[in-house]
């Protein structure tokens, strides 16, 4: 059998040179994301890696391992005359054991090249299957090998009567709880700001909480849409607030905040929706920076996409440091199909996760997040 790796930038290419290099009947073994090395290769994009196969054509057998499958099941169809049919049934099924086992070889020492040095040693399917899933997840590599640390430290502590599955979320959830920051809620504060990039859903997420403490809490609400960039942003708002009976206030200008606050002063809660501003962009920055500067008492909320990569995360961050005392909520949770971003960012800010939103449906698609759940995310497999 000839294994031979490839390196290319999209799964498209990587086929098309396993196909020129091995041929049409090649397998592919083993497949994975891999940033570049050197010094500027977290400055790149990841590459794609592929490690594929071809079985060479043997004196006394079939080229290919379809061949050797058919071989053998003509032979069992036909009746056994003689010995010789049978030494060579007998050779064809050893031959495919002996393929199997020579592919599971070349996977296990594929897998183990990535495993790290904590894990060499061990033979625990459970923890080599724990270790890639949190890694596809886009877990932080330190958090991941924290959680193993954990794992191995505590695996000679775990009852025999449990599920290794349980004690390895047991693991998961006491690395997370450091880093999981409880909601600083103002209690007394009455004004609370949205804000984040554009198309994050920071109005429709307005809608869901204005939904769930009018209705579930009991609480008078009252909106301010500070976003006259988007003339959509305001009419969506302006829907919700008829449905619900809310009274909404539009500002064009940052000093406009007072006068639209005392004409909300009787109502519980008030809350207010930003202009989208790209993290890219100084001076719309700089412009949501004085309309929050306007207003002393309030309550603040970045407003992120779970589907954002982990880098841009961060960029949006470092861009709202001016921000004091904020929690943040995670949207489109649906649509993402990784999920270590969450406690990566709670990680590097060291800011409360309070609400993740889940769908588009108002006010039910929105949730608290607690540990537990952020726990059921990254177990979660990806099919799943």
């Amino acid at each position: 059998m000839k294994v031979k790796k490839f390196s290319a930038s999209n799964n498209q290419e990587a086929l098309l040179k396993v196909k020129n290099e091995l041929g049409p009947d090649a397998v592919i073994l083993y497949q994975k994301k891999v940033k570049p090395k050197g010094l500027f290769g977290i400055f790149k994009k990841p590459i794609i890696e592929v490690v594929a196969a071809r079985e060479e054509v043997s004196s006394y057998a079939p080229s290919s391992f379809n061949h050797f499958l058919e071989a053998k099941k003509d032979l069992d169809k036909k009746p056994k005359k003689n010995k010789e049919k049978e030494e060579v049934s007998k050779n064809i099924s050893k031959e495919m054991e002996q393929i199997k086992d020579m592919l599971q070889t070349v996977v296990s020492r594929m897998n183990q090249q990535d495993l790290p040095i904590l894990l060499k040693s061990l033979q625990d399917q459970d923890v080599s299957k724990l270790f890639y899933n949190l890694k596809n997840q886009g877990l932080d590599e330190s958090l991941v090998e924290e959680i193993l640390n954990k794992y191995i430290t505590m695996q000679g502590l775990v009852d025999s009567n449990r599920q290794n599955r349980e004690f390895i979320e047991e693991q998961i959830k006491e690395v997370i709880m450091k880093y999981v920051v409880p909601q600083q809620l103002g209690h007394n504060v009455k004004t609370k700001f949205f804000v984040g990039p554009t198309g994050v859903g920071k109005t429709t997420t307005i809608a869901k909480l204005a939904a769930h403490y009018t209705l579930n809490e009991g609480k008078t609400v009252g909106l301010i849409s500070a976003d006259t960039y988007r003339i959509a942003a305001v009419e969506q708002l302006k829907v919700y607030s008829d449905i619900l009976n809310i009274p909404l206030r539009v500002i064009y200008h940052s000093e406009e905040i007072h006068r639209a606050i005392e004409d909300l002063k009787d109502r519980d809660i008030i809350m207010i929706d930003t202009a989208g501003r790209s993290h890219k962009n100084t001076q719309q920055v700089m412009e949501l920076k004085t309309l929050l500067n306007e207003v002393q008492e309030k309550e603040t909320y970045l407003v992120i996409s779970c589907t954002s990569k982990d880098s841009d995360i961060k960029e949006i961050v470092h861009t709202y440091k001016f921000l004091k005392n904020y929690n943040i909520i995670f949207t489109k949770v649906d649509e993402a199909t990784a999920f270590g971003t969450i406690i990566n960012t709670a990680k590097e800010t060291q800011r409360p996760i309070s609400y993740m939103t889940t769908g588009q449906s108002v006010p039910d698609d929105i949730e608290e997040v607690s540990v537990e759940k952020v726990v059921s995310l990254l177990t979660k497999e990806a099919a799943e």
